[in-house]
């Protein structure tokens, strides 16, 4: 990953032709704004830069010869483009790996033996305090997710954060819970 964004610094070095060199000042001129722009979009620095460096990427097998009237336009397009195709790629990921609250096995509280009314309190108990323990964001966000259906975009729009951030809520959420001793059924 460095080395191809240290490759397209070093384009001004070697740059021989017209096109190369017209490449290279699009990348000086769009790499700062472009990872401003994609890390307030992702929240994250290192994700920023891995975009930035797929959207030059992408520019550079394209050609400096395209005809594009833009290369700002066409370049920050191209960075909202990859960052919906990640949020779906994300959602689509965290949807497979979802457990709903319902698939946590706890026994019919009203039928059965004493004991198993008594384990699934205990059990019901678990889930409570972990959740208690978890910072307010994390929670809110697996209870929208995990109890209320609500898609990671949604999520995402409603606590005002990226998906990427409400991935990592569900899976800090869904660790503890694991960790906590609460057992999820399998899909």
């Amino acid at each position: 990953m460095a080395v191809a964004v240290e490759r397209m610094r070093d384009l001004q070095h070697t740059a021989g032709s017209v096109a190369r060199q017209r490449m290279a000042d699009v990348f000086r001129g769009l790499d700062a704004p472009l990872r401003a722009f994609l890390t307030q979009q992702t929240r994250s620095m290192d994700d920023a830069e891995d975009l930035v460096q797929e959207i030059f990427l992408r520019l550079w097998r394209m050609g400096a010869a395209t005809e594009i009237r833009s290369f700002k336009a066409f370049a920050f397009k191209m960075a909202c483009n990859l960052v919906k195709d990640r949020s779906r790629r994300t959602h689509t990921r965290m949807m497979r790996q979802a457990v709903p609250a319902g698939d946590i096995q706890l026994s019919d509280m009203g039928e059965g033996e004493p004991s198993s009314v008594v384990q699934s309190m205990q059990m019901l108990g678990m889930v409570s305090e972990t959740l208690a323990k978890l910072r307010p964001s994390t929670r809110e966000a697996f209870v929208l997710y995990r109890m209320e259906a609500c898609s990671q975009a949604q999520i995402a729009a409603h606590l005002g954060i990226s998906v990427s951030m409400v991935e990592k809520h569900v899976s800090q959420a869904t660790a503890a819970l694991r960790n906590a001793g609460v057992e999820f059924s399998e899909r």
